[in-house]
């Protein structure tokens, strides 16, 4: 398994801090670590011997329908309001009398580009999902996009003005997340307080 993923599930399942975990990310990105020294007396068997690691489920989830449409929606109607802008623009600067339509043209025509700019994010952007179970209601579902570069570029900027964000090596950790997710490798959090009590499960896609 990939060093990088490997630490990354240790900070998942809470067997290493985020403090810990910045620290060896930030050592397998300055360089491969020196060989350990074997044991005098150690058999080529033991020395060749596969290290074998658990097998980790992962469980299925489907995203909420509502949130892959929104993902289309958002680059549609950018598509309509460049359109509609466009038009309102087109007629205002080839009539002979001023109106109103010019001003309207330009503010649907930018608003439609960030609509367009936004749905075309969305549609490689990873997403976080929760979904909250608790006995005899419905299930809460939430989804959102995660910008990780974003997120991690405002904790470097913020981090000399905040000593809380000082030395955690947060940014260090968002990255490599985002990283991972890229490449095709989720990520699930799960906390379940037993048969009775409240399931949440968070994921990140």
């Amino acid at each position: 398994m990939d060093e990088r993923r490997k630490i990354l599930e240790q900070i998942e399942l809470g067997e290493i801090s985020v403090e810990e975990g910045a620290r060896r990310l930030e050592g397998l990105s300055s360089g491969p670590a020196e060989p350990e020294a074997t044991t005098v007396g150690a058999t080529a068997t033991e020395d060749m011997a596969p290290e074998v690691e658990p097998a980790k489920t992962t469980p299925d989830f489907t995203p909420p329908a509502w949130a892959n449409a929104v993902r289309y929606a958002v680059l549609w109607l950018g598509v309509v309001l460049v359109a509609w802008g466009g038009s309102l623009l087109v007629s205002a600067y080839t009539s002979d009398v001023p109106s109103g339509r010019l001003g309207w043209g330009w503010v649907l025509f930018f608003l439609g580009v960030g609509g367009v700019a936004t749905g075309w994010w969305l549609q490689g952007a990873s997403w976080l999902y929760v979904r909250v179970r608790e006995p005899g209601s419905r299930p809460i579902n939430i989804a959102m996009p995660v910008p990780f570069g974003l997120v991690a570029g405002v904790l470097r900027f913020l981090g000399p003005f905040i000593p809380q964000l000082q030395d955690t090596g947060a940014d260090e950790v968002i990255l490599a997340m985002r990283d991972e997710l890229r490449a095709g490798n989720p990520m699930v959090v799960q906390v379940d307080e037993g048969e009775d009590g409240e399931q949440v499960e968070v994921y990140f896609i």
